[in-house]
């Protein structure tokens, strides 16, 4: 758009009124779009959902709190109290290895000869100095029944059911290694080749993640019944490629199981083929999206730690004294309910009154400040309503879901949901996008059963290996702890 010179402007405010006021209207469309440009550079991780890879790490955010200035502060290294892990001396080494005297002393005796009053003892831990892959042949004998005449063949194992075939250890280090320490099948196999000195393709590779996925989806089934059961579940998803098209992952988890469901879209009948929130009673935790709310069977939590970064943003970018003091409310009515829950009380009647008349109060102040915009003459479409006033409408609208975490015995925030959608974004940052639906399906299934294996301190080869082995025995090992 170029600037007109005054005089024109002038002159054809004379001749054309109309031309003047469509003007002004398209300066003002102009403005919003470019304050809306600029709000969205003025977000980071910290006053919004954004994730923190697309924080601009070349300049710092404004108003950055003092908490991470006094975390910066202490010296490296272990803090006081922290108990260490030193390598310790076992009492029964696996070998053993005598260092006898020898050489001769300053006086002139030969120390060979001296017999050993004792010794001092070294420990050295260490792995061998090379593992290579270990072939069996399993050899099932025959012959023929010297009564009937008929021949007769032993059976082989179970688990030997073809010519030639890769062995359980085998695979439980190919599953480790994709999905839990999330190589791509390309450098899982450079890896494989460089210790055991042995080289997949990444064919082999992927068939042996799918056949682990399909003992691990009864599994993984049993955790969605457990989790259904729960008094509380955290609910969230997040994009995930699947072969160059976007799809969906959901979670549904609690602080001892994870479960994960793929799906192409994000929408309510996906949520509904999800299947967790159907006829589900506890409550379910999660950010202000549409999709969970029309489920009122259940009682709902709404995230404040996506309203802590929302307030932030309101404190510092639009400059509202009352955001910041509803982020304040936040925690200390936080702090409140945790201190009570561990001295064994509830927050008593008058007390959670009061703080409920705080809530409202600080909400009537942001009102003030953010009163309903109203269409201008001749303005196009409907007022734009701001973050600010949009937050506004949520905390006012929804404010038991807001509180939920005072009045019920709830989490404040979804945190946990989406501390178990992280992985898959790593996995997708180190390898991209998936190639086929029924690689991702048992990618999620195992990624299931390893979070939930995680959270409650069982060893992921431990568990891939009862997948293998055991698949029966992998969902009652984790539902029964």
């Amino acid at each position: 758009m170029q600037r007109p010179p005054r005089d024109a402007l002038l002159q054809l405010a004379k001749d054309d009124p109309e031309a003047i006021v469509e003007l002004v209207l398209q300066l003002f469309d102009r403005i919003e779009e470019l304050e809306a440009k600029v709000s969205a550079l003025q977000k980071n991780s910290r006053n919004s959902s954004k994730p923190p890879s697309s924080d601009q790490h070349n300049s710092s955010p404004k108003g950055r709190n003092k908490a991470s200035k006094e975390k910066n502060r202490r010296n490296p290294g272990g803090q006081k109290g922290h108990k260490g892990c030193t390598l310790k001396k076992v009492e029964n080494p696996d070998h053993i290895i005598d260092h006898h005297l020898e050489g001769i002393c300053p006086c002139g005796q030969d120390l060979g000869c001296i017999g050993s009053e004792g010794f001092v003892g070294r420990q050295v831990f260490d792995l061998p100095a090379q593992v290579q892959i270990e072939s069996t042949e399993h050899r099932a004998h025959y012959g023929t029944c010297p009564c009937c005449g008929k021949k007769a063949r032993a059976q082989f194992p179970g688990h030997v059911n073809a010519p030639v075939q890769y062995g359980q250890g085998i695979r439980t280090w190919v599953t480790y290694l994709h999905a839990y320490q999330l190589l791509p099948c390309e450098r899982v196999a450079e890896c494989l080749g460089d210790l055991f000195s042995w080289r997949p393709s990444p064919g082999t590779i992927s068939n042996i993640l799918e056949n682990a996925g399909t003992n691990a989806a009864p599994a993984a089934e049993l955790l969605k019944e457990q989790i259904s059961n729960a008094e509380y579940i955290h609910l969230d998803e997040t994009s995930l490629n699947l072969g160059g098209k976007k799809h969906w992952l959901y979670t549904a988890s609690t602080e001892k199981l994870t479960y994960l469901y793929l799906h192409p879209n994000r929408s309510r009948e996906a949520l509904a083929q999800f299947g967790i929130l159907e006829g589900y009673e506890g409550f379910a935790i999660h950010d202000f999206y549409s999709i969970y709310l029309p489920y009122d069977q259940c009682g709902h939590g709404l995230c404040n730690a996506h309203h802590l970064r929302d307030l932030r943003y309101v404190e510092e970018e639009l400059g509202q004294a009352w955001a910041g003091k509803l982020a304040k409310f936040l925690v200390r009515a936080k702090e409140l309910k945790e201190k009570a829950q561990w001295e064994g009380t509830g927050l008593d009647p008058g007390k959670l009154n009061r703080l409920r008349k705080e809530y409202t109060g600080i909400l009537l102040a942001g009102d003030r400040v953010n009163p309903e915009p109203v269409s201008s003459p001749g303005q196009r479409g409907k007022p734009k309503r701001g973050k600010a006033r949009n937050l506004l409408d949520r905390l006012i609208d929804r404010e038991e879901e807001v509180l939920a975490f005072l009045y019920y015995d709830v989490p404040f925030d979804n945190n946990q949901a989406e501390r178990d959608l992280r992985m898959m974004k790593t996995k997708q940052k180190i390898s991209g996008c998936f190639r086929s639906l029924s690689h991702a399906n048992a990618f999620v299934d195992i990624r299931s059963i390893l979070a939930s294996a995680k959270k409650q301190a069982v060893n992921a080869m431990e568990i891939i290996n009862a997948v293998i082995q055991h698949p029966k025995e992998v969902g009652r090992l984790l539902v029964a702890s």
